[in-house]
């Protein structure tokens, strides 16, 4: 029996990224003609048409059974899924669940769902103009350890005459004020304070603690692949975590998914921590000191979990 429910893909497994409404931020990238003024590019058009076409995604979760840390429940029906959204909203939904930290990746079934959305928004074009190439990246913060990117449509040709335009959607994860970052940052130098917060952002849009809470209290698949997410997370994170399927936070008579989230939160805060320190970030803080408004400004110029880049390229053969 087929699942066709109109949610988001991570929610059905308690990854619950929000679903991306059709309206985007569109950065309005124009190139210039012969004459020097401006027009509407062909890239510009291509992804409004993004923002505003409605797709369906069917995708499976057979792969989460390749997981020692997967437990199939007792009875399950079927591990196909199918979501719905703007192509813009799929596209960056499928970036943050194709995420990597590492040579590993977070979700056990990203590729079934990022080939699924590549296949969807690619058919979006079958008949007309097929010179279209998107690719949807998330990156947390800059030079990030964690990120994911998404592409769909054909290459363009390395001689191509391309045009571009990029369009911001949301991930999913809650947004982070680069003011209250500057202010906490700049009262110990402390790079912890900057680190758990961006944590602390991305395990909430992982696990939503209302939606993951539910998701822990019941019986079924839905609970199974995502205390094995948990598991597989906390795993990579720390080796020595304390999570337990049946026992602690996990536990299905004693869920907390608060409780769990700190687990993760708790690692994630120690890998961010050090790529803050090693990258390009933490260069800059070290010349800017404590200076909240050049904090500020820095902040929000390099640190943006809620943000996903979906860049269109289009050209003339």
């Amino acid at each position: 029996m087929r699942s066709d429910r109109a949610v988001s893909t991570v929610l059905d497994v308690a990854f619950a990224l929000l679903l991306v409404s059709a309206s985007v931020l569109l950065l309005g990238l124009s190139l210039p003609t012969t004459d020097g003024s401006l027009e509407e590019t062909r890239a510009d058009r291509t992804a409004e048409t993004l923002s505003g076409s409605t797709v369906a995604v069917s995708y499976d979760l057979e792969s989460i059974a390749e997981s020692d840390r997967y437990e199939e429940p007792e009875t399950v029906d079927d591990y196909e899924r199918t979501t719905y959204g703007s192509a813009t909203g799929v596209l960056a939904e499928a970036a943050v669940a194709n995420a990597t930290i590492g040579d590993g990746r977070l979700i056990r079934y990203a590729d079934s769902f990022a080939d699924s959305v590549a296949a969807s928004v690619d058919g979006r074009f079958t008949g007309s103009n097929r010179n279209v190439h998107v690719v949807a990246s998330w990156r947390p913060y800059e030079d990030a350890s964690i990120r994911g990117e998404v592409t769909a449509g054909q290459r363009p040709p390395p001689t191509a005459d391309t045009t571009a335009a990029t369009t911001t959607a949301s991930s999913g994860t809650p947004a982070l004020n680069s003011s209250e970052l500057a202010t906490a940052y700049a009262d110990e130098e402390d790079i912890d304070a900057l680190a758990e917060p961006i944590a602390r952002s991305i395990v909430r849009g992982y696990f939503p603690p209302e939606r993951t809470q539910l998701t822990l209290e019941r019986r079924g698949l839905d609970r199974a692949v995502t205390t094995t997410h948990y598991l597989e997370l906390a795993d990579r994170l720390d080796p020595d975590h304390d999570l337990e399927r049946d026992a602690g936070p996990l536990r299905r008579s004693d869920a907390r998914a608060d409780d769990a989230n700190e687990v993760l939160i708790a690692g994630l805060t120690e890998l961010i921590a050090d790529d803050l320190e090693s990258g390009p970030i933490g260069d800059e803080l070290d010349a800017i000191g404590g200076d909240e408004a050049e904090l500020d400004a820095f902040f929000e110029k390099t640190i943006a979990p809620s943000d996903v880049d979906i860049t269109t390229y289009t050209w003339k053969e």
